[in-house]
């Protein structure tokens, strides 16, 4: 999640919290610990590689935040007035807690296992922005204020919002793997990963072009050919778990497709060579650079250009979009004559 909805959710366990001597330093620990995790995109000033295998690492692995609440802890007992270390430590360990929960809930990877294992771990239900879901934090907080079982009331309402999108969650991975059933597509695993919902832009309101558009099919289920991309005339809108990308892994390449989970229908858009198994990502594989992408990505694709004798290879994750993607999410890999490759992130 961003951090500003970790913050308010830290307040609304907060606000939770039957009141007692300390409440305001109970809430400031809870809140500063909701947050404290993300003290690690200072990454970024370190460079792309280096904030892939730092961002949602250590600081977030169950190790990493009992260490670090008992730091906060001891700071909030040396310097303020509320003196009860025990509590000052569940409490800060408690809002760090929250922010793990909150980060598993989408399809980016937390390596909660760190320093043992650096496996990352998803569940892939939430988009990373979802205004509804910090919509009901908020409203938790608005009317809890006096009301403590207000606040507890919110945070049954946001795990059954949870539920409902793990319910999405499955319909749209069965939809997606019954598809490529349909089409002859082997699966050998299929997955189902939130995105923003999307609205359509404004129609062109000519009487010829709304007759076509009338007449169009709403989606094709027909399986697409490799580097197939769907040209975009939608604008994303980040509200709810009602929208979602397929994947599907054939054991050569990989599928995706838009998915409704309330009435199942698939919209395949693409399908690439899977990047791993490529002879261009084999060649380059020792590279530092590349063999962090590898590791990172889900679903790694590569594309390969070349021009007055300069070869390009292009590494993106299906996640993340195609070769327009932003920074930190895509990869190149310049190859020219008589020199080493040289590796540059972002588009």
């Amino acid at each position: 999640m961003d951090t500003v909805t970790h913050g308010l959710a830290g307040w609304l366990v907060a606000r939770a919290i039957p009141s007692d001597a300390g409440k305001r330093e109970a809430t400031i620990a809870v809140v500063l610990g909701s947050v404290l995790p993300d003290a690690d995109n200072v990454a970024t000033l370190l460079g792309s590689e280096f904030y892939l295998r730092l961002h949602r690492g250590v600081s977030h692995s169950f190790a990493g935040i009992a260490a670090t609440s008992l730091v906060v802890a001891l700071l909030f007992y040396r310097f303020g007035k509320w003196k009860d270390l025990k509590k000052l430590y569940l409490l800060v360990l408690l809002g760090q807690l929250s922010h793990v929960a909150l980060d598993l809930l989408n399809s980016y990877g937390t390596q909660i296992f760190q320093p043992f294992s650096d496996a990352r771990v998803s569940f892939d239900l939430l988009f990373i922005v979802d205004l509804a879901f910090t919509g009901i934090i908020i409203l938790g907080i608005l009317l809890s204020r006096y009301r403590p079982s207000r606040a507890r009331a919110a945070i049954v309402v946001l795990a059954s919002y949870v539920c409902f999108a793990a319910f999405l969650h499955l319909r749209a991975e069965d939809a997606v793997r019954n598809a490529a059933f349909r089409h002859g597509v082997p699966v050998v695993s299929a997955w189902a990963l939130p995105r923003l919902p999307e609205v359509h832009s404004l129609p062109d309101l000519a009487p010829g072009r709304r007759a076509e558009a009338a007449q169009r099919p709403r989606r094709e289920e027909a399986a697409p050919g490799l580097a197939s991309i769907a040209s975009r005339d939608r604008f994303p809108f980040p509200a709810g778990p009602i929208a979602w990308n397929g994947f599907v892994d054939d054991g050569r390449t990989y599928l995706r497709a838009e998915v409704d989970p309330f009435d199942g229908a698939v919209d395949w858009k693409e399908r690439e060579w899977k990047g791993r198994d490529t002879p261009q990502a084999q060649a380059l594989r020792d590279l530092p650079d590349v063999r962090t992408y590898l590791w990172f990505a889900r679903f790694p694709t590569v594309h390969v250009s070349t021009e007055e004798g300069t070869t390009v290879v292009t590494f993106y994750d299906m996640r993340f979009g195609g070769l327009t993607a932003r920074r930190p999410f895509v990869l190149k890999v310049i190859e020219s004559p008589g020199r080493s490759p040289r590796a540059h992130w972002g588009s």
